[in-house]
């Protein structure tokens, strides 16, 4: 439990004799330099400070979330009005304006888009069509596969089942990979590197194989194809047309596979359009202190198509919204500005978070913590720390109030680290954080026609939203910040977490 203490200018020393009065009067103007100089001291100490002051504002602030909150409106004007935000579509377009409008509307200070250019936007143009027709003909459930090219016109071509995603599985068998259409599944993704850049190089190495296309089976349902995107991380269009297939075709041909040869045939016309510019969302409310640096609070505004995206990330982009509109309603005053970013692109590879961590790598050390949502809207459990005994030490001592929402808890789990818009911040050593949720609501959603509004409990939301708004808040208030370590430091806690091979793979291959 947190204990709030009181400043004294006096401190009091005990013996079991009495002092004479001189040397009482000599160690309390010892005692009152002391408490001078560690005022004059950096304020970057190792657990943050929360002053009774800001411990009121929290509480104002949690209490405008929970019982006035506007997250799920909010989610639902981008999901239900908007719709599929698909990064570079004029859906998107629309949500950046829409939420440009909002943050000016509620007064916040610095409300403008910065602009990056993506290689490629994709967008399917009508449904495509797809079927088995050896051993026997049947319909498949299939839907082009994000950032892949269009067939132009029908591919037909017996099937390879290639059993590993690497440059040295698909050179063992260029010779059967060769004008077939090469098909990958679970047991393939088991097999597979479980880094970005090498499962790319994997999937690269098919073009110069001679395959004819690609079928990706990670479907949850025939009803409901997964998108992954094969943007090689960047917004790069796929050199192949690749297929999504549900998950009962996935299972059916994965069978027939092991009897004898499968042959299929499918079309489908996606709209590319090169080199787009994409707008990241940015908005302040300003610190009352403005040497004391700045937080983000941030979230992806992008989703998938196939549903409307209010899981994934309609939840987080609200949440931005509503924490910057409880805060103005609140009438608070942080020490340091809060800076509110919906980025772009997150969806293809972290693109848009990339990009602003990147054009102000100057500003970093001046950032005293990031915090970002996304993964839907169960019940809040608490957050990612990603290996930071500092961070940890320091939500301890909002316990009290995160336990009433129900999201004291952290944890290290590293899996995660790079799906979603911190990790850019991380690797530069700034407190990193993202909210922790139960996710196997989440995971049948996400990238799935399933993804709606309806799917969205409005108290559970708000709890999140709540948590996010508390926690930020008290970085953005505290007298002093947490360190920002440095990168032998920053690879240590990816390495505590098993995150490092990643990071190293991801750098590799120039993705940060």
């Amino acid at each position: 439990m947190p204990r709030w203490k009181k400043s004294s200018s006096t401190i009091e020393f005990t013996s079991f004799r009495p002092r004479p009065a001189s040397i009482t009067i000599t160690l309390m103007k010892i005692a009152s330099l002391f408490l001078v100089l560690c005022a004059a001291l950096p304020l970057n100490a190792q657990t943050l400070q929360v002053t009774p002051q800001t411990r009121e504002a929290l509480i104002r602030l949690g209490g405008q979330l929970i019982l006035d909150g506007k997250a799920y409106e909010y989610d639902r004007q981008l999901a239900d009005e908007i719709g599929p935000r698909l990064t570079g579509s004029d859906n998107y377009v629309k949500a950046a304006e829409y939420a440009k409008g909002e943050f000016t509307r509620l007064g916040l200070n610095n409300v403008h888009f910065e602009s990056w250019t993506i290689p490629a936007t994709w967008e399917p143009d009508g449904v495509g069509e797809a079927r088995m027709i050896k051993p026997h003909q049947q319909r498949l459930h299939m839907e082009s596969e994000g950032w892949s090219q269009s067939t132009n016109g029908e591919i037909r071509g017996e099937l390879f089942h290639l059993k590993a995603a690497t440059v040295e599985a698909v050179k063992a068998d260029a010779s059967k990979i060769k004008d077939h259409i090469v098909f990958i599944d679970g047991e393939t993704m088991r097999n597979s590197p479980q880094q970005f850049g090498k499962l790319f190089d994997g999937l690269m190495a098919l073009t110069q194989a001679g395959t004819k296309a690609l079928i990706l089976g990670f479907g949850t349902t025939n009803d409901a194809p997964s998108y992954i995107g094969l943007t090689n991380f960047d917004g790069s269009l796929f050199p192949l047309p690749a297929g999504n297939l549900g998950e009962e075709d996935t299972l059916l041909l994965g069978r027939l596979l092991k009897e004898g040869p499968v042959e299929v045939e499918f079309n489908f016309k996606n709209k590319i359009r090169q080199g787009v510019p994409v707008n990241n969302v940015v908005a302040e409310i300003p610190g009352t202190d403005p040497s004391s640096g700045f937080i983000v609070i941030g979230g992806h505004l992008d989703s998938w198509h196939p549903g409307t995206g209010a899981q994934d990330n309609g939840t987080g982009a609200s949440s931005v919204l509503a924490i910057a509109q409880a805060i103005q309603a609140a009438g608070l005053k942080p020490r340091r500005t809060i800076r509110f970013i919906l980025f772009g692109g997150e969806e293809e590879g972290l693109i848009g978070s990339i990009h602003y961590a990147r054009d102000h790598a100057a500003e970093m050390d001046k950032c005293a913590g990031v915090f970002v949502t996304d993964s839907g809207s169960e019940p809040p459990k608490g957050w990612y720390t990603f290996g930071r005994a500092d961070v940890k030490d320091s939500l301890a001592l909002l316990s009290p109030l995160l336990a009433s929402l129900g999201a004291a808890g952290t944890t290290d789990e590293g899996a995660l680290t790079f799906e979603t818009d911190e990790a850019p911040f991380l690797i530069h050593g700034v407190p990193s954080l993202v909210l922790w949720t139960p996710m196997d609501k989440y995971w049948g959603l996400h990238h799935k026609p399933s993804d709606t509004f309806d799917k969205v409990v409005q108290r559970d939301l708000n709890l999140g939203v709540a948590v996010v708004g508390v926690t930020a808040y008290a970085f953005a208030d505290a007298p002093n910040r947490l360190k920002q370590l440095g990168n032998s430091e920053m690879e240590d806690e990816l390495k505590g977490i098993k995150a490092l091979d990643e990071y190293k793979d991801m750098n590799d291959h120039k993705l940060f």
